[in-house]
C-alpha cells in the first residue's frame, strides 16, 4: 500500500482505536445518526400517508441514508479486522460506503427539484441526471481504494475516494445551486429546508475532511433527514387534528400531483357551509363531522380532505368509484348521525353536493378550488336551493365565458369604448319622431360592436350594470346638450336604470349634478325603470324619483306585459309613460286573448292619464293598426334599429322635416 504518510488522504469513513477497541464516542454517534433515522422511518410508515411521490421519495432517502451510515460503521469494523477477513470483501466494503454517499447525494439531488419541472420533465430530468450518478458508482468501484491503520486511526484514501468526493460535493453544490437560482419557482419552506440540509452536510464533509478523527458525515445526513422529516414530510403536518381527515394543505399537494402526472380523477364535495344557521344550532358539531369523516373514508378509491371549517372533499382516482358512492352518501345523509344534537336530539345535516366528474375542466389545484368555490357561491345564491351542483365542461366553459366577457367589460368602461345607440321612437299623432331610447352598446378593439345579449347579463350579474348605465347617462346628457335636439322636435330621451342604479341612495343627487354639469333642462330626460326595479329597491327608488321629478325628470315604466307585471306598479309608481314590450306587442296580432287584454290595458293607462309606448313594431300592417288604436308612440325595426349617435343626429334632421305615414 506504500507510505500513507505521504498520500492526500481522502478520509470517508475514520475512526479512533485505543487498544485495539472501536472509540465509543464515534460509535455512539453513528448510532444516535441510526436511532434518529429508525425513529423517523418508524413514524413514518405507521402514520396515515397520503401516496405523494415526494413522501414516497423521502422514504427512499431515509433508508439510503440508513443503509449509508450502517456501511459507514460496517466498513471501519471490517477495517479494524482486515487481517482476519478476505482484502476483496473490506474493499468492496469501503467502496459500498462511499458509493452510498454518492447515491444519497443524488437523491437530495433529485427530491430539491419536484418543484421545477412538470411530472414528464422531472422524470426526463431524473434519466439524464442518472448517468452521473452511475458513472460516478462505476469509477468508485474501477479506482483503486486504500486504507490505513495505525494506532489511532481508520479511514479510506486512494483515486476511489477522490471521485466519491466529488460527484457528492458536485450532487451538492447542485442541489444549492437550484435551490438559490430558482427560488421563486421553489416552495419556500421546502427551499429553506433543503438549503439548511445542505448546508449541515458540507459543514460536517469539511469538518470530517480536515479531522479524520471525528465521524460527522453520517450524523449530519441523519440530522438533515430530521430537518426535512419536521419542515416538509411529517404525515401529521397533513391530519386535521379535529377530524382526522387530510387537511386543506393536503389537498393542495395532492391535487397537483394528479395534474402533475395528467390523470384525470374526479371530486365529490360535502358542503355544510350553506347551513351555517343549522350548524351553529348543532351541539359538539366537530364530534359530528369526525363521524362524517370516518364514514366517508370507508369508501375505496377515495381521500377525504377537510378544506374549510365545514366542507370535505372526497376524491377518487375513477370516476366510476364516485358515483356508487356519491348514492350512499346521498342516503346516508338522509339518516341521522350518532355524535351531535340539536336539542337533545340526533341531528340530521343537509348537505351541499358539488360534484365535479373530470378533473380535466380545470389546469391546476388552485384553479379547481376556484371554480368549486365559484359555483359553491353560485348554488347559494339562488332563489330556489339545489342540494347538488354537477360542475362539467360546458358550465366551466361559460363562467370562463363570463369571466372573458367582464374583462372585456371593464376594459371598455377604462379605455371609453362604451357607446351609446338611440333607437327613434314616433309619435303617432304629430306624425314625427319626439323621442329616443338610448341603448348602451360595447365597442371592439377592432371597431366591431359587442351585441348587448352577451354583455347585458354578465354585466348585471357582476354589478358593472351600475358603471354601464352612468356612463350612458352622462354621454346622453351630453349629446342633448350639444346638438340641441329640442331643435329638430325632440322632446325627451329615454334612459334605463339598471336594478343596481335603482339601489343606489345618491342616485338623485348624482343624476342632477351631471344635468347641472352640462347645464341641461331635466325635462329632456325621462327614466325607464322595470318592475324587478320597482320591487327590489322600492324605498330608495321612490325616493330618487321623487327628487327627481321635482326638478321635472320624467319615469316610464319599461317592459309592461314581461314577467308578473300588472297595473298595481303602475298605481304605485309615480310614472308619466307606460311601455308596452316587444311581446306583449307581438302577441296582439298573433293571439285572440292577447288582443283583447291589450286593448283593455291600454284603455285603463290612457283613463289614467298617463302615455303609451308600443315596442317591436316591425312591419307597416303594424304600425297602421297601432295607430289606429290610439297608442302614444311607436318604437321599432320598421322606424329604425338603435343608431349611433351621429346617425340618429342625422336621421332625425332628415325624418322630422319630412315625416308622414
Amino acid at each position: 500500500m506504500g507510505n500513507p504518510e505521504i498520500r492526500t488522504r481522502f478520509a470517508l469513513s475514520t475512526l479512533s482505536l485505543k487498544d485495539g477497541e472501536l472509540s465509543s464516542m464515534n460509535i455512539q454517534v453513528q448510532c444516535c445518526g441510526l436511532a434518529i433515522l429508525t425513529i423517523l422511518l418508524d413514524f413514518s410508515m405507521r402514520k396515515k400517508n397520503l401516496g405523494l411521490f415526494s413522501e414516497k421519495l423521502f422514504r427512499v432517502m431515509l433508508a439510503a441514508t440508513y443503509l449509508c451510515i450502517s456501511l459507514d460503521i460496517i466498513s471501519v469494523v471490517l477495517i479494524v479486522n482486515h487481517e482476519k477477513l478476505p482484502e476483496l470483501l473490506v474493499l468492496f466494503v469501503c467502496k459500498l460506503y462511499i458509493a452510498s454517499l454518492v447515491w444519497v447525494g443524488f437523491l437530495g439531488f433529485i427530491y430539491a427539484i419536484m418543484d421545477l419541472h412538470g411530472f414528464k420533465d422531472y422524470f426526463r430530468a431524473i434519466i439524464k441526471d442518472c448517468v452521473f450518478v452511475v458513472l460516478g458508482t462505476v469509477l468508485i468501484f474501477v479506482f483503486p481504494i486504500y486504507y490505513y491503520v495505525d494506532g489511532r486511526y481508520v479511514y479510506s484514501y486512494g483515486a476511489s475516494t477522490i471521485v466519491a468526493y466529488i460527484f457528492a460535493f458536485g450532487f451538492v453544490f447542485a442541489t444549492l445551486y437550484q435551490s438559490i437560482v430558482n427560488k421563486e419557482y421553489l416552495k419556500p419552506n421546502r427551499r429553506r429546508a433543503i438549503i439548511l440540509w445542505m448546508l449541515v452536510w458540507i459543514t460536517a464533509a469539511v469538518i470530517q475532511f480536515f479531522n479524520n478523527t471525528i465521524l460527522l458525515v453520517g450524523f449530519a445526513s441523519a440530522l438533515g433527514m430530521v430537518i426535512l422529516f419536521f419542515e416538509l414530510e411529517n404525515p401529521e403536518a397533513k391530519i386535521d387534528r379535529e377530524t382526522g381527515a387530510y387537511n386543506s394543505h393536503a389537498l393542495l399537494e395532492y391535487l397537483n400531483q394528479f395534474y402533475g402526472r395528467q390523470k384525470k380523477f374526479s371530486v365529490l364535495v360535502v358542503s355544510m357551509e350553506r347551513y351555517q344557521r343549522d350548524v351553529e344550532e348543532v351541539e359538539d358539531f366537530d364530534l359530528a363531522m369526525t363521524e362524517i369523516v370516518q364514514y366517508l373514508e370507508t369508501f375505496q378509491g377515495s381521500k377525504v380532505f377537510k378544506n374549510v371549517e365545514h366542507e370535505l372533499y372526497m376524491v377518487f382516482e375513477e370516476s366510476a368509484d364516485m358515483y356508487p358512492a356519491f348514492n350512499k352518501i346521498q342516503e346516508r345523509f338522509g339518516r341521522s348521525w350518532n355524535r351531535g344534537r340539536i336539542n337533545g336530539n340526533p341531528v340530521v345535516l343537509n348537505p351541499l353536493y358539488i360534484v365535479l366528474p373530470d378533473s380535466s375542466v380545470a389546469t391546476s389545484g388552485n384553479d379547481l378550488f376556484s371554480l368549486l368555490k365559484y359555483f359553491r357561491y353560485e348554488a347559494d345564491q339562488k332563489e330556489h336551493i339545489s342540494t347538488i351542483c354537477y360542475v362539467d365542461a360546458n358550465l366551466v366553459k361559460a363562467k370562463k365565458e363570463r369571466e372573458d366577457m367582464k374583462y372585456i367589460i371593464l376594459k371598455a368602461l377604462e379605455e371609453n369604448r362604451v357607446e351609446v345607440f338611440l333607437q327613434p321612437i314616433y309619435d303617432t299623432k304629430a306624425k314625427v319622431f319626439v323621442s329616443a331610447e338610448a341603448l348602451v352598446r360595447i365597442k371592439n378593439e377592432d371597431g366591431s360592436y359587442i351585441p348587448p345579449g352577451k354583455f347585458i347579463e354578465v354585466a348585471e350579474e357582476t354589478g358593472l350594470i351600475g358603471r354601464l348605465g352612468d356612463v350612458v347617462f352622462e354621454k346622453t346628457c351630453r349629446f342633448i346638450k350639444r346638438y340641441q335636439l329640442w331643435e329638430y322636435g325632440v322632446h325627451y330621451i329615454e334612459v334605463n336604470l339598471s336594478i343596481r342604479q335603482c339601489e343606489n341612495r345618491n342616485l338623485a343627487e348624482q343624476f342632477l349634478e351631471i344635468m347641472n354639469k352640462y347645464d341641461l333642462d331635466p325635462s329632456y330626460i325621462n327614466l325607464e325603470i322595470t318592475e324587478t326595479a320597482s320591487i327590489q329597491a322600492r324605498k330608495s327608488l321612490l325616493d330618487n324619483m321623487n327628487v327627481l321629478i321635482e326638478n321635472g325628470v320624467n319615469f316610464s315604466l319599461d317592459d309592461f306585459g314581461s314577467g308578473e307585471s300588472n297595473l298595481n306598479y303602475i298605481v304605485d309608481m309615480p310614472v308619466s309613460i307606460v311601455k308596452f314590450d316587444r311581446d306583449m306587442s307581438q302577441a296582439y296580432f298573433e293571439n285572440k286573448r292577447a288582443k283583447f287584454v291589450m286593448e283593455a290595458t291600454m284603455k285603463m293607462v290612457h283613463d289614467m292619464k298617463l302615455k303609451i309606448v308600443c315596442e317591436g313594431i316591425e312591419t307597416e300592417e303594424q304600425v297602421n293598426t297601432i295607430v289606429a288604436m290610439g297608442i302614444d308612440y311607436i318604437q321599432g325595426f320598421y322606424f329604425s334599429r338603435p343608431l349611433p349617435m351621429n346617425e340618429y343626429l342625422d336621421f332625425i334632421k332628415k325624418h322630422n322635416r319630412t315625416s308622414s305615414i
